[in-house]
């Protein structure tokens, strides 16, 4: 008996020791297991975030721009305009990123290309249409005083992304490139503005760059004619000269505008209508809030 109960014990043992044994070397192998799958996680969420992030990149570059011009940050333009005036004459010059010529457009309002030059006083407004002479170049006649201006150059290139900045151009002597020729706007207080025997009144209804904006004009004296097909054109830029809009009236017969303004501030738009076969162009200060 005790012989029988020696065994049972010294199996028991055995019993108990290996299977402490095993739990010790399964228990390492599953933790070095686990430490591993996670590794591999993290390494699979940073691969996700590299290619989020090369994803958003992308989309900065290639996401389509509308008639705002992106002042926020590096330009992701993929086209080039150069602007120069010599004497009387402009010339803008279309390059892609490599330097070579660029002119493949599209039509935009029966012209392939919308030259807007604004004196930085904010009081000389010019909408010139300047013509192919050779490969990626057009040029305009601009009779402009001494001054500074900014230029923008409005184009729709067939397929290469396209931000529209303002080129800055200085006629005669006119001050330096460290000095302030910008104003300061105030708000506006008298909506009607009256142009030889036209009377226009703006309507606006709201402020808020939380909306798209209205602008709905009330024109006496005449009917708006076709314009460069259609019934106006209305460009706005803020008192830095920096944000540029251009935008057309809504579809059908009434001279309705609609615009969205990006940031808060004070901006200067100009309200163009054909009447009786002249174009004129109306000017009006918009304080936009938050």
């Amino acid at each position: 008996m005790k012989k029988w109960i020696g065994s049972a014990i010294v199996y028991l043992l055995l019993v108990v020791g290996g299977y402490t044994a095993y739990s010790f070397y399964a228990g390492e192998d599953v933790s070095q297991g686990d430490e591993g799958s996670h590794e591999e996680h993290m390494g699979e969420e940073t691969h996700g975030e590299e290619e989020h992030g090369e994803h958003e990149e992308e989309g900065h570059d290639s996401g389509g721009h509308d008639e705002h011009g992106d002042h926020g940050g590096e330009s992701s333009s993929e086209v080039q305009a150069d602007v120069k005036l010599d004497g009387d004459e402009m010339t803008i010059t279309l390059t892609d990123l490599d330097g070579n010529p660029m002119d493949e457009l599209e039509v935009n309002h029966e012209k392939l290309m919308h030259l807007i030059v604004i004196s930085e006083d904010l009081e000389v407004f010019k909408h010139l249409h300047p013509e192919k002479v050779s490969e990626g170049v057009f040029t305009a006649k601009a009779d402009l005083e001494e001054g500074m201006y900014q230029a923008f150059v409005d184009i729709k290139p067939s397929e290469l992304e396209y931000v529209n900045e303002a080129k800055p151009v200085m006629v005669g002597e006119h001050g330096g490139h460290d000095e302030d020729h910008h104003v300061h706007l105030e708000p506006e207080t008298e909506w009607t503005k009256e142009q030889r025997d036209y009377t226009v009144t703006l309507d606006v209804n709201n402020f808020s760059v939380k909306e798209n904006v209205v602008l709905s004009f009330d024109i006496e004296g005449a009917e708006p004619e076709d314009y460069l097909g259609a019934l106006g054109h209305v460009v706005v830029v803020d008192e830095g000269l920096e944000e540029f809009i251009h935008v057309h009236p809504r579809e059908g017969e009434e001279p309705v505008f609609e615009a969205h303004f990006s940031k808060p501030g004070m901006y200067k738009l100009w309200a163009e209508f054909k009447l009786d076969g002249n174009v004129y162009a109306f000017p009006y200060v918009l304080e936009i809030t938050e």
